[in-house]
């Protein structure tokens, strides 16, 4: 009688403990969430008149779409995790419903905002149909894939009675391996999109060290290096962390840089084509046509390079462009013999992939 009595307040004490514990672990990742909600606002604020100036007067297109539907549903997405992370005392099935809205809600944010990088390499490639192809099809495999794992993952979460009142939602078991197989394949996507990238990038300027690659690795490498860094965390995270709330300790986080970055690419393409419009350059921003231009410096094929490539990932304000230098007559010659060097697009590729831009 004794040791069972013993052994149940053994028992008891393990629950608690693993309770304190759980706690703690969600308490964790409820602070990087709240960082995440600050940040996201803060974002929001400080693009938002360039949101206005830019993207407001120009035509409907496909990443339009995409950026004011990301730009303005992260906010409801933030409000979906609050109302998960932060209430006490709900029951086992108010949890189970309010953790299945926000994982359904996550997912789609991402594959939303890898529709912009998607277009972005489709316009890069010059509207290349094979590209195409392969693109739709890889973000269709891939992102098919992540959405079923995912919900094979929710299906696993299960959360039960706490004989503690009043706590937050805490999940008591989910076989994250899933999860972290959905990191995986967002890993394997960004890399893939970025070893693309690079191909289209270095054969067309394998002999040249252009404004036009300049830009490519300051735009869009770092873009890459970011989520993919974030991706492989949280891998490591799910691998690693103890089963708990500590295993979900990065996921808000690689939502909410997903929707700034690709955001701000476009605000920044924009931006750009602005400036220059505005320097008296005969640009029209109501497309992207002349945003490719002047974002990824190409108008130094007409113009003159600039002396420093601008960056959509750095939140202070862009640098005022240096005096043309005097390599522009070394530019102009090699224009007149791109034929022989590879250096350039030709007319025709040019042509072709500043009409691309009309759609991003």
């Amino acid at each position: 009688m004794a040791s069972s009595s013993a052994a149940a307040l053994a028992a008891q004490k393990a629950a608690i403990a693993a309770i304190i514990k759980g706690y703690k672990a969600t308490q964790y990742v409820n602070y990087l969430g709240v960082a995440g909600h600050a940040l996201i606002v803060a974002d929001f604020l400080h693009t938002f008149p360039n949101e206005v100036r830019l993207m407001w007067p120009t035509p409907l297109s496909i990443p339009k779409a995409l950026f004011f539907s990301l730009r303005y549903y992260i906010l409801v997405h933030h409000v979906l995790a609050i109302l998960y992370g932060l209430p006490t005392g709900l029951s086992p099935e108010t949890c189970r419903i309010a953790f299945l809205r926000i994982g359904i809600s996550s997912i789609l944010v991402v594959t939303a905002s890898e529709a912009i990088l998607f277009i972005r390499v489709y316009a890069f490639s010059g509207r290349n149909k094979k590209i195409l192809v392969y693109l739709i099809l890889q973000f269709i495999a891939i992102h098919a894939t992540a959405f079923a794992l995912l919900t094979r993952f929710l299906k696993t979460v299960n959360f039960v009675k706490l004989p503690i009142p009043n706590l937050v939602c805490m999940p008591a078991s989910a076989k994250s391996t899933m999860l972290g197989g959905v990191f995986a394949l967002l890993l394997g996507s960004v890399v893939i999109v970025m070893f693309i990238m690079m191909y289209i990038a270095f054969r067309k300027h394998r002999n040249f060290n252009s404004a036009l690659l300049t830009v490519f690795y300051r735009d869009g490498i770092f873009y890459f290096i970011c989520l993919s860094a974030l991706a492989s965390a949280n891998i490591l995270v799910n691998l690693a962390a103890p089963e708990g709330g500590l295993k979900f300790l990065f996921v808000q986080t690689e939502i909410d840089i997903h929707v700034i970055l690709s955001t701000r690419m476009l605000l920044h393409l924009r931006g750009w084509a602005e400036r220059d419009r505005r320097a008296g350059k005969n640009v029209d921003t109501n497309t992207m046509a002349g945003a490719l231009e002047y974002s990824t410096a190409y108008h130094g094929h007409a113009h003159g390079t600039r002396d420093r490539a601008p960056s959509p990932m750095q939140f202070q304000a862009r640098e005022v462009a240096a005096p043309l230098r005097s390599h522009v007559s070394a530019t102009s010659t090699t224009k007149s013999g791109s034929g022989t060097g590879g250096s350039f697009w030709t007319d025709t590729e040019l042509g072709t992939i500043k009409s691309s831009w009309r759609d991003v």
